[in-house]
């Protein structure tokens, strides 16, 4: 999904971008990182590849196909970590005497709170995954030299 707005602050390599929000936005994959979700503008963070300024009207890509995407893999992983962290608890609380249900819900666990990490740092590293971007400048704003 394409949309248009206008930068109001940068951050970094995130630019904050004002939405005109319309009908496609209840469709919008990321219109759980949009703040101001039901009212007339939305704001949303974005990535800033063009290197657009403050006040720059920007036309910026919500690449769909790739977050649902990326979703799907982070709770698949963190699914399958959980699971896997059970059986070797469960597995391992025969050898250290402790009850099954005690490893099992321990591993399982720790493999959430592992998965998670990993994930996090991750996803922290590769924002491209994540946030919608920003493809082109419109119009430039006042603060271009």
């Amino acid at each position: 999904m394409k949309d248009r707005g206008k930068i109001i602050s940068l951050k970094g390599s995130l630019a904050q971008v004002e939405l005109d929000c319309v009908s496609g936005c209840r469709k919008c994959a990321a219109r759980h990182l949009c703040s101001n979700k039901e009212q007339e503008k939305g704001l949303i963070s974005a990535l800033n590849p063009v290197k657009a300024c403050l006040g720059d009207e920007v036309t910026i890509e919500v690449p769909e196909g790739r977050y649902s995407k990326t979703l799907t893999l982070l709770f698949s992983f963190m699914l399958m970590a959980s699971l896997l962290g059970m059986v070797l608890g469960t597995v391992c609380a025969g050898w250290l005497s402790l009850p099954s249900y005690t490893g099992g819900i321990t591993g399982f666990f720790l493999g959430l709170v592992i998965t998670g990490t990993i994930l996090f740092y991750h996803f922290k590293k590769n924002k491209k995954d994540f946030y919608p971007e920003i493809i082109d400048i419109i119009r430039e704003g006042d603060y271009h030299e």
